[in-house]
């Protein structure tokens, strides 16, 4: 249920935070300021088309605004998939606003979700060392991985990872030369 007080709270912070006076924001929004100061004090909530118009000005998704700002501080991965839409905590992840340990996390996605994580990866928005996830990832995830190493996208010394490969992975990767393994 929405807490029209709470996201009068979280209106009010947002402005507080860009500097502006109700004035300025009904100015920005074409309301009334007594249209703002209702929504602040919780007496109203603003229509759909207004609360589309803030989360662009504010630079938030309307999910944040309704929910009074994601508490995304608490780094219980699964206690956030559970209580906020998937797709925002993912995103909330990968753009580190979520400290959490890809371990502690993945086995927790979905194909799809453990996709999207393995793209921002293999594109380097998301800064993850391979040796770290390969043990992780399943058969396909990890073909992706080789591939992405093969083409030049993700750059690792394959001694790194050659204790973790099969015959057939480090084949891939050397193209069937033969490699001494140093302890």
């Amino acid at each position: 249920m929405l807490n029209l007080v709470e996201i009068g709270k979280y209106i009010t912070k947002l402005r507080n935070e860009a500097n502006m006076s109700q004035q300025e924001l009904a100015d920005a929004l074409y309301v009334t300021h007594q249209a703002v100061s209702k929504w602040e004090t919780g007496r109203s909530l603003p229509s759909i088309d207004v609360l589309v118009s803030l989360t662009k000005l504010f630079n938030i998704t309307i999910d944040e605004l309704l929910n009074c700002g994601y508490n995304l501080h608490n780094n219980d991965f699964n206690y956030l998939l559970r209580t906020y839409p998937r797709e925002y905590v993912i995103n909330q992840y990968v753009q580190g606003k979520i400290d959490v340990k890809f371990e502690e996390m993945f086995y927790l996605l979905s194909v799809e979700e453990r996709e999207v994580i393995l793209s921002h990866i293999i594109n380097q928005h998301l800064k993850v060392p391979i040796k770290t996830i390969f043990p992780y990832l399943n058969p396909t995830e990890r073909h992706r991985i080789i591939q992405a190493i093969k083409s030049g996208m993700i750059t690792i010394d394959v001694g790194e990872l050659a204790h973790m490969l099969t015959i057939n992975e480090l084949n891939q990767l050397t193209g069937g030369k033969r490699w001494i393994l140093r302890k």
